[in-house]
């Protein structure tokens, strides 16, 4: 390994360091770390500049154009309480309700952090209504969300690809998605079952939402508009899965229609763009794709060959990736960071698949984890006299899922091999 490789390593530890510690965009710090890896290694700073993600970006930044409209349409809120008003007092079925919203939005490519910030205060309304059902519908919204991320149209997903496409490795993205979808299923299902069993034994203890405020309808936006943008979101699905066009074009396109017509506030709809997560995306990518040109990549991959492709790696991987989702806010930017270690491992392998499911599927799970958004959103919208005990049920739920669920995925390639 030459001094520039060595470097490249160490600063990206220090980059995990500073982003976990100090709470900073991992992005960023990416980017400052690229200089003393330019300047030992001899290349031009140009040369960095192809590794940039532009299609992350306009992936990223026209989808959630395209699901702003949505939303601002009032589409997306009608849709909700046609959802909502069809399963009625129905208690069981409540949390189910909001999982296939969430799970839907999210496989049609809306930004998962999107769907949780617009779904958790609606949900929480309405569980005002009907008593002890707050947390488990709150759970099974921000599950089903970040697990439908890996869908091929969402950016969770293509980020995935783009790790695959770099290394040479083919693999089914809608199964990837399926397997996700069902082990959040499995999930769900088995909180409810133990949320049930609880309750019935008298040691449930029920976490009530906060009461909330009235919505503010004066402005109601056209019929047009919200037909136009449901439409929208339908030609997207067709053109991208059916048709094969490019997600990111495609998403912007039908977002520029909508705005050349509509003309809604243009700056409104632009802070729904995640730019946080743009800026920690980009960087990231641009800064592995600096340390795969100058061979730290091909050493990395050289140093894992001494544990082999076996369960070690496997379950190192699947642990690493889970735990550090526990303490990275960003699902996004680890999947970033360890999907292009986890396929170069593993390229050449029948069971690459399922190493991938292995790594992604825990990785997706931890988002209610109280330092992620999602998280963080499910307690502020809890009374404030369940705050406390709420973080740290979430935390033990966190964690309780990263020791169980990576342990049973990976059991899969192992027994495969």
């Amino acid at each position: 390994m030459t001094l520039a490789q060595g470097v490249a390593i160490a600063l990206l530890v220090v980059v995990l360091v500073l982003a976990v510690g100090r709470r900073m965009n991992i992005g960023a710090l990416a980017l400052g770390a690229a200089l003393p890896v330019l300047a030992l290694s001899g290349l031009p700073a140009k040369s960095m500049y192809t590794a940039f993600p532009g299609d992350l970006f306009v992936l990223i930044a026209g989808v959630s154009l395209l699901f702003a409209h949505l939303d601002r349409s009032g589409a997306l809120g009608w849709f909700v309480d046609r959802v909502y008003r069809a399963v009625g007092d129905r208690r069981v079925l409540l949390p189910w309700a909001g999982f296939v919203i969430a799970s839907a939005l999210s496989s049609a490519g809306a930004f998962s952090t999107a769907v949780i910030a617009f779904l958790v205060p609606m949900v929480a309304q309405v569980s005002t209504r009907y008593r002890g059902t707050f947390l488990m519908s709150e759970l099974a919204v921000v599950i089903g969300a970040n697990t439908a991320g890996l869908s091929p149209l969402n950016p969770t997903g293509a980020v995935v690809r783009s790790a695959a496409t770099k290394a040479g490795v083919t693999y089914s993205g809608w199964g990837l998605w399926a397997v996700s979808v069902g082990v959040a299923v499995v999930v769900v299902a088995v909180l409810q079952f133990l949320a049930a069993m609880a309750a019935r034994r008298g040691r449930g203890s029920q976490i009530e939402p906060l009461a909330g405020e009235p919505r503010d309808d004066d402005e109601r936006p056209s019929t047009a508009y919200m037909l136009c943008s449901g439409a929208g979101l339908v030609c997207f699905v067709v053109l991208v899965v059916v048709f094969k066009t490019d997600v990111g074009v495609t998403a912007m396109l039908l977002a520029v229609v909508q705005q050349v017509v509509f003309r809604p506030d243009e700056r409104a709809l632009l802070t729904r763009i995640p730019w946080n997560s743009i800026l920690l995306l980009c960087g990231l990518l641009t800064y592995l794709g600096l340390l795969q040109q100058i061979g730290t990549m091909d050493s990395i991959g050289r140093l894992l060959s001494h544990l082999g492709t076996g369960a070690v790696l496997i379950l190192v991987l699947a642990y690493l990736t889970a735990w550090l989702c526990n303490i990275e806010s960003s699902t996004l930017g680890v999947l970033g960071l360890v999907m292009p270690i986890a396929f170069a491992a593993f390229s050449h392998t029948d069971v690459v698949f399922w190493v991938a499911a292995a790594v992604c599927v825990p990785a997706a799970l931890m988002v209610m984890n109280p330092i992620h958004v999602a998280g963080t959103l499910i307690i502020g919208n809890s009374a404030v006299q369940y705050q406390d005990s709420l973080f740290r049920r979430l935390l033990a739920l966190a964690g309780s899922l990263a020791l169980v669920v990576p342990g049973l995925l990976a059991l899969v390639p192992i027994t495969l091999q």
